[in-house]
């Protein structure tokens, strides 16, 4: 698929380690978004065991991941996209390592919000190279769009993770991880940003930083989004007392402490 290589700039870079997000703009190409649209549709059209609504009562959130290996479209996304090149350039890493898809739609007059949440704590995954792309297929204005605690990521804290269902915090977890603050509670200690965004931009955001989304509350438009998550050269395999996402598989080969070089998450780039 033929298209200008998009880069990733000193200020990108520097907005990225600074804050613990950054807006891409017009990374990814028209060509490309048709494709994440496509993919997005083969999963609703056939979702995994895993898919669930993370409001069960209305299902008017969907969730479904782990479906590259399933989905061609996706893993044509993984393999050939820019999208590891951008990880690249954001990380300042050599190697990189796919780690997880993700779909995420919220369906119009969906109001359950994403809640506040850090990625890397649900993950197998420790080390500081830790990266999620958020990639909205349709547009979403600054009310409805991705928001994040500023420098969130850059205290080396961990929260504990919590049921999207519910909000209830999970059993299991590691007991020296720190309980979630209320964010919206005290905006001045928890200052936020966001970014209304069209297809082909790009959110970058740090595993650690802290982030959440209000519900859809559009009277016509869905909410349609990809979520690709991405691992840099210090990233090693850190198997957790709770729930995994995603879910190492057996006979992989993979030890505490070591690196996660496997079939269930390939390098993409990087000898």
């Amino acid at each position: 698929m033929a298209e200008c290589e998009p880069r990733v700039s000193a200020e990108d870079v520097a907005a990225f380690e600074r804050d613990g997000a950054v807006c891409l703009r017009g990374a990814l190409s028209s060509a490309w978004m048709a494709r994440i649209a496509d993919a997005l549709e083969d999963v609703l059209a056939a979702p995994s065991e895993r898919s669930k609504f993370a409001d069960p009562e209305r299902r008017g959130f969907f969730q479904d991941a782990d479906n590259w290996r399933r989905i061609p479209a996706l893993g044509e996304i993984v393999w050939h996209s820019p999208a590891a090149r951008l990880a690249a350039g954001l990380l300042r890493s050599r190697r990189i390592n796919f780690l997880q898809d993700h779909i995420l739609v919220k369906e119009p007059n969906t109001e359950r919000p994403t809640i506040w949440h850090q990625d890397q704590p649900y993950s197998p995954i420790d080390g500081r190279d830790f990266l999620t792309m958020w990639i909205a297929v349709d547009a979403v204005p600054e009310e409805r769009s991705l928001r994040f605690v500023r420098g969130s990521h850059r205290g080396g804290r961990w929260y504990r993770p919590r049921h999207f269902s519910t909000g209830q915090q999970r059993e299991g977890d590691d007991p020296r991880w720190s309980p979630l603050p209320d964010v919206d509670a005290e905006p001045e200690r928890y200052p936020q940003i966001t970014w209304a965004v069209e297809p082909g931009d790009v959110v970058a955001f740090h595993g650690l930083t802290l982030h959440g989304a209000p519900g859809n509350l559009s009277a016509g438009t869905r909410r349609r989004v990809l979520s690709l998550r991405w691992t840099g050269d210090d990233a090693r395999f850190a198997p957790r007392s709770g729930p995994m996402s995603p879910h190492p598989p057996a006979g992989m080969g993979l030890a505490a402490g070591g690196p996660i070089d496997c079939p269930a998450f390939p390098r993409v780039l990087g000898a």
